[in-house]
């Protein structure tokens, strides 16, 4: 017992290292509340305080339930990891040129960082005896490190003439492979740096290159859509290539038997003897790296954002995979420990994750959610249900008070689906998409309307239902906007509304008499309804339109584009009224809240805000997405908005709490949370003070007031006790003792 205690107390100090470092009281007011509740931590601590937040987890594993420890690199992006042969040292490279070496026991540095000037560190290896680090780099070279005492020093070898995109070192050590963009794969003498041999054969891009087991066969991958097996000390062919289902990443299994390569979406293994295929292990997502576990029994793969590992290989009909999630962008290596105890990521989000290899979280299922950006959301008009649209190509319909799946996902587009709208009424959805066509569906049961509507001949950028229900107005990048009879599925007027360039913008004025289109000029364009006669002459207002809404009253026009700024304008001479200013980003998708006080935007720089729509005063910002947030609605009440993001999630925003004045909050930390932000993985007051530390894996599924619902893979729910939250000044307060 006492030893799970020391293992389970090493675990909470170095997966909370962060709110540890900071200060005592981050101990227990940031650290204890998130780490997983199995913990012997947990359980003897956590029956000792009182006041402290509480955090409810959905579709994600406890903290440090899988994950054991957390490294952050200064430098930003990492390519390539590898484990030093005793477990004891990872070796990282980062796409800033240096190769970091790390304590796996403290998460320290062992060396000062390893720069050699060659640009981008592709790949990383150890060498069998510890004391040599192989990498490859963006200018062509292959640099190997001594690493064993002193300043480490390095030699690099000129051969390459692109970027070396994998390195491996011979399992005896006394040579290096080298696979490149050139098209070749090359063998060195470790030793002396000498140039073996040049291997060629593939016609394109050599992403892979690993060594059998025995050291005796050399194989790589690439772009062509072949494995190549050759032998390592001549360099001739070794057997026929394996062709057609994987190019991007190659392993040999501990026992020489099996092949592993990776694709887009899925890996598949063969007989090394015979070149059969026995199975394809399914992804969803760019599959950038594949390693066998050292006893053969799983493989490990870098895969979207996440990290996944199948297990029970060794029996093909019980193969299994679990998904480690943490990460917040693109995992472009992973790799087991030499014990096979532990998996080391390293991604995009310039973190370095060590897990568990058995991690007993794989009952743990994400939630329903998109596979990708989302384009699009709607509201019905009672407040009941969302609608969204994403470049997963479905449409999803979700319950708007408990963020739950009301229909299974609607499937018939062949693209990415760019926009959503919803009848009048709410019996009816409408979906623009890049596969040229706009569908309809029925909300209740989600059976679709009718045929697909043609018309277009690009990419259908947007579409929206008239006030009445009658029209639907549809936008795309064929520079024309046509206006549909929805019971007749017919386009109303023989000669359609045309536009200077794609068109990606498009709204009916309340009465339904005007519909108003912008287009990636720059331009507002508007028609009469019933005639299709344009107003005027087309407006010039930016570089390009992402979007645009009218006021309430019909008066006004907020439109948006490049320049990170909304523009109020009048609706019918086109004067400007009002330019809204504060976002750092591209302002991609405004909406009016339907009493016409209120203004929302979202933005390139990931924040939702809120405006007056009659001073132009910004009123809230509202943080939380990790990606650009390119759809917004305000519900119907006007209570609530709703945002959609290209980090797959949706929020439901309180409007009423976000604008809410400084001086009428009640200063406990539920109201205070209404005005918070993420800096880094800290959430901070208005004032700049630290109130809460948040695990890295957690930052992007973080729903805290005024977001009052988050729909996505994971959801994590902070907030406080019948007890109140013991901060600041009084935080000894929290130990009962």
């Amino acid at each position: 017992m006492l030893l799970q205690f020391l293992l389970h107390a090493s675990a909470f100090v170095v997966s909370s290292q962060q709110a540890v470092e900071r200060s005592a009281p981050h101990i227990y007011l940031s650290a204890l509340p998130f780490v997983d509740k199995t913990s012997l931590i947990y359980q003897d601590f956590a029956p000792h305080c009182k006041g402290l937040i509480t955090v409810n987890t959905f579709g994600i594993g406890q903290h440090s339930a899988s994950a054991v420890m957390t490294l952050t690199s200064p430098d930003g992006p990492l390519s390539s990891i590898a484990y030093s042969p005793d477990g004891q040292l990872l070796a990282s490279g980062s796409q800033a040129g240096t190769i970091r070496i790390w304590d796996t026991l403290t998460g320290e540095e062992a060396l000062s960082p390893l720069r050699s000037g060659d640009g981008r560190v592709l790949s990383v290896d150890f060498a069998s005896n510890n004391k040599c680090i192989a990498s490859g780099n963006e200018s062509g070279a292959v640099c190997i490190w001594n690493v064993t005492s002193g300043p480490a020093s390095h030699r690099s070898l000129a051969g390459h003439s692109q970027w070396v995109n994998s390195v491996a070192f011979s399992p005896d050590g006394s040579r290096i492979a080298s696979a490149s963009n050139d098209k070749t794969v090359r063998l060195w003498n470790s030793e002396t740096g000498e140039q073996l041999r040049v291997m060629n054969g593939h016609t394109n891009i050599v992403y892979g290159v690993r060594f059998s087991p025995d050291g005796q066969i050399l194989t790589s991958i690439s772009q062509d859509w072949t494995i190549r097996l050759w032998y390592s000390t001549t360099g001739q062919v070794a057997r026929e290539p394996l062709e057609g289902s994987a190019n991007y990443n190659v392993d040999f299994s501990p026992d020489g038997e099996t092949i592993a390569g990776a694709s887009f979406d899925k890996v598949t293994l063969w007989r090394y003897q015979t070149g059969e295929k026995i199975a394809e292990l399914p992804a969803q997502s760019v599959i950038h790296s594949i390693r066998f576990s050292p006893d053969g029994r799983s493989l490990v793969a870098a895969h979207g954002n996440e990290v996944r590992v199948w297990t029970s290989l060794l029996n093909p009909s019980m193969v299994s995979s679990v998904d480690l999630r943490g990460h917040s962008k693109d995992v472009r290596s992973a790799i087991f420990s030499p014990n096979s105890l532990y998996i080391a990521s390293a991604s995009d989000d310039a973190t370095i994750r060590i897990w568990r290899a058995a991690s007993g979280q794989s009952d743990i299922q994400p939630l329903p959610a998109h596979g990708s950006w989302i384009q699009s959301v709607a509201t019905s008009r009672d407040g009941s249900f969302i609608v969204s649209g994403s470049s997963d190509s479905s449409i999803r319909v979700w319950n708007a008070r408990t963020g739950e799946e009301s229909l299974p996902s609607l499937r018939g587009h062949l693209a990415p689906v760019m926009s959503v709208a919803i009848s009048p009424d709410g019996y009816l959805a409408a979906s623009a998409s890049m596969d040229m066509t706009v569908r309809l569906w029925n909300t209740q049961s989600g059976v679709a309307v009718g045929e697909p509507i043609h018309g277009h001949a690009k990419d259908v950028n947007a579409v929206t239902f008239s006030h009445d229900g009658r029209w639907l107005a549809t936008a795309s990048e064929d520079m024309i906007v046509h206006i549909w009879d929805v019971s007749t599925r017919q386009i109303i007027h023989a000669v359609p509304f045309r536009c200077q360039g794609g068109a990606h913008a498009v709204a009916f004025s309340p009465d339904g008499g005007i519909v108003a289109a912008g287009d990636d000029r720059g331009f507002v364009y508007l028609w009469w309804t019933d005639t299709g006669e344009m107003i005027d002459e087309p407006r010039k207002l930016n570089t390009w339109i992402h979007s645009l809404a009218f006021s309430p009253d019909g008066t006004r026009i907020v439109s948006s584009g490049d320049d990170n700024v909304a523009r109020i304008s009048d609706a019918t001479t086109g004067q400007p009224i009002l330019i809204l200013q504060g976002h750092t980003g591209s302002v991609l998708s405004v909406t009016w809240s339907f009493d016409g006080c209120l203004i929302g935007t979202g933005s390139a720089d990931h924040t939702v805000r809120l405006w007056d729509a009659m001073t132009g005063a910004m009123l809230a910002t509202l943080y939380g997405h990790t990606s650009l947030v390119g759809a917004l609605v305000f519900a119907f009440d006007g209570q609530t908005i709703v945002s959609g993001s290209w980090d797959t999630t949706i929020r439901k925003w309180d409007v009423v709490a976000a604008c809410k004045p400084a001086s009428k909050r009640l200063g406990d930390l539920v109201t205070e949370l209404a005005h918070v932000g993420l800096n880094g993985q800290w959430l901070v007051g208005a004032s700049g003070e630290l109130l809460t530390w948040v695990p890295l894996e957690y930052c992007g599924y973080l729903q805290v007031a005024p977001c009052t619902l988050l729909i996505g893979s994971s959801r994590i729910a902070i907030g406080v006790g019948d007890e109140g939250l013991y901060a600041g000044s009084e935080w000894a307060a929290c130990w009962t003792d």
